[in-house]
């Protein structure tokens, strides 16, 4: 019956649905970064452009002043695009002027999913002299108000991977926390948080707070925040989780009895030594005042130490709409035992007000080390199972890696659609996704996300999901895999969607492309006699919520010839879900005479403000629908 009803579905498909494909702009370097759908069925675009003349005359313009941000970008315009629910018309478009902001990057607003909007919040790229990003509110939501304005603005100061991709996030009471400072540097980072008027805030159980003002803020370390000593005579002002392994105020244990704390990791291993993370690099705990009570020296009880580039990389933060919790995930620079180099990931939870509640390394802890470099590159939580989604990545291989698919304690017997790395290409980055239990930071399930490379060999068996068309499984022979990173490519911001049920999409860049029968842009099967040449390309693909299959997976790149020219032109940067459809935006690559690079993706059904070719670097909107897009009930992989 199973089989029969997927061919019913397959045949309602092929009748009914309509993919939307297309090229947006003019001649002016537009750019589209996220996309965002509201609760009315409309959608956000957040860009960049040099002008605004691809919009129609016709379409309203609301011109929104760059109150209190702190940028000077010449030529360009930041913007929100309004779409109608089929892409087809343009609704109104909300800008910056020209030469302030480079761009709106990131959108979120404060609703659980599934509600009506609430407040939407922006953050983009500010070019001054004091780098970072902004942050930003509306004063309308598009749905019960349109916008006039920025109700508030808030200057980060930000560089490197925290300016290019913007970690932070809302809550449901419009509270923000976002990173600020530089990853994998001599200087300063950290998380701190502003509430909905952009008033910087004290965290009870944080352990580093300031008071004063700017520039002169004297900083007092220790918890609770209410017993401060001072409060009479110069009031805290805000608080941060430092982001810089040997400091006061960081992820380290404040006491003997913490740092000495034995538990269990996220897979149910004993052993994990230290109540806190970073403990993981040092002799001893970091006592919050007095002197000489915060040692640097090392190594951890594994043997790992910190680099002199000791802030940390904060490659993603997720809020709990309904209460407010804060989950982050991050990086650290780190030295190997015998001195190679190393970096290590983590993930934290806390309470809203800065409690501890669980953290994981990602990987069980032993006194045999775990060699490959690994970040952590995006998180989202799934309101609807409960799980906090984690995007990392790995650089090499090693017996103690990223936790694999078909060894989760709470699945046993269990597999995901791709349980670990598998061949004998050790010099390449490869992704990862885990469901993390948002209760107790338990790991329900995991799947490693790699590609395959040219002319691999040892494939196994073809994947018996008829979705799949043949591909080879990935759980069967040993096959090389190639470099395939999701939200750490140029253009990437980690970006992850969550589906109604808990499907979860990803935007990625991968070589020779797993891809559904459904697919707008097939890749050719490499296990197949002399296969037509692949290329490298980004991809949108959606695993079902346990990540043990994938729904849907299709390429966006240019069409390339039999040499693999044309191809690995585009970059695909915000991703969002629909009633049985993903959407995707991005952009195609232009030269500096803003020619287009590589050949056109091919496109289907452009909207009528839209282009089936591109005219330079021009914005990329896609409307992907897919069998198990549409049947989400009938195929949903729910946990138990």
């Amino acid at each position: 019956m199973r089989w029969l009803a997927l061919a019913l579905v397959f045949a309602a498909f092929a009748v009914g649905a309509q993919n939307r494909v297309f090229y947006a702009g003019g001649a002016d370097r537009e750019r589209f970064n996220d996309v965002h759908r509201l609760s009315d069925g409309t959608f956000l675009i957040a860009g960049q452009a040099q002008n605004l003349n691809w919009i129609g005359t016709e379409v309203p313009r609301i011109a929104l002043a760059a109150s209190g941000i702190d940028s000077a970008s010449p030529g360009n315009i930041g913007f929100l695009l309004h779409l109608s629910s089929d892409l087809s018309t343009q609704l109104r478009v909300a800008h910056f002027p020209v030469g302030t902001v480079r761009d709106v990057f990131k959108i979120r607003s404060t609703e659980v999913p599934g509600a009506a909007t609430g407040q939407i919040f922006l953050s983009g790229s500010r070019d001054s002299a004091n780098d970072g990003y902004y942050l930003a509110r509306l004063n309308g939501n598009f749905v019960t108000a349109l916008p006039s304005a920025l109700a508030m603005s808030f200057n980060v100061r930000a560089s490197g991977d925290h300016k290019d991709r913007q970690p932070w996030d809302v809550d449901g009471a419009g509270n923000v926390f976002y990173a600020t400072g530089r990853g994998f540097d001599t200087n300063w980072a950290a998380i701190e948080t502003i509430d909905a008027n952009g008033a910087r805030r004290v965290i009870e159980h944080w352990h580093a707070h300031w008071s004063g003002s700017d520039p002169n803020f004297s900083e007092w370390d220790g918890t609770p925040a209410s017993s401060y000593p001072n409060a009479a005579t110069a009031p805290l002002r805000y608080s941060a989780v430092v982001m810089k392994v040997n400091r006061r105020g960081s992820l380290r244990s404040t006491t003997a009895a913490d740092y000495a704390q034995t538990g269990n990791d996220a897979n149910g291993n004993s052993g994990r030594i230290g109540r806190f993370p970073d403990d993981y690099y040092h002799s001893g705990h970091c006592e919050l005042s007095g002197t000489n009570t915060c040692p640097n020296t090392g190594p951890g009880y594994t043997g790992y130490r910190a680099t002199t580039a000791r802030t940390q990389r904060v490659g993603g933060i997720a809020l709990d709409r309904r209460n407010g919790d804060l989950y982050f995930g991050y990086s650290t620079q780190s030295v190997l035992p015998g001195g190679n180099p190393d970096f290590e990931p983590a993930i934290v939870a806390m309470s809203p007000n800065g409690q501890l509640r669980w953290w994981d390394r990602l990987y069980q802890e032993t006194t045999a080390n775990s060699s490959p470099d690994q970040y952590v590159d995006g998180l989202a939580i799934d309101h609807t199972n409960n799980r906090l989604i984690v995007l990392a990545r790995t650089h090499g291989n090693n017996t103690i890696n990223l936790w694999r698919g078909n060894a989760i304690a709470l699945n046993p017997g269990g597999s995901a659609f791709q349980n670990q790395f598998t061949g004998t290409n050790g010099n390449i980055h490869i992704s990862w996704l885990g469901s993390f239990r948002l209760a107790d930071g338990r790991i329900a399930a995991a799947s490693y996300l790699a590609e395959f490379v040219e002319g691999s060999t040892n494939y196994g068996t073809a994947h018996p999901d008829p979705l799949l068309g043949g591909w080879p499984n990935p759980n069967t022979g040993w096959p090389d895999v190639n470099t395939t990173r999701c939200g750490a490519d140029a253009g990437f911001s980690g970006e992850i969607a969550i589906a109604a049920d808990g499907a979860v999409g990803v935007l990625c860049k991968g070589r020779r492309t797993l891809t559904t029968i459904d697919a707008h842009q097939q890749m050719p099967r490499p296990n197949q006699t002399n296969p037509p040449v692949g290329a490298w390309n980004q991809f949108v693909r959606v695993y079902a919520p346990d990540l043990s299959a994938v729904r849907y997976s299709s390429l966006l790149v240019g069409a390339w010839d039999a040499s693999g020219a044309g191809g690995d032109n585009t970059r695909i940067a915000g991703i969002a879900f629909a009633p049985s459809a993903v959407l995707a935006v991005g952009s195609n690559l232009a030269d500096a005479s803003n020619l287009p690079i590589g050949n056109p993706v091919p496109t289907s059904n452009p909207a009528p403000w839209g282009a089936a070719t591109p005219s330079g670097e021009n914005g990329i909107v896609a409307r992907l629908t897919g069998t198990r897009l549409s049947a989400d009930n009938l195929f949903a992989h729910g946990f138990e």
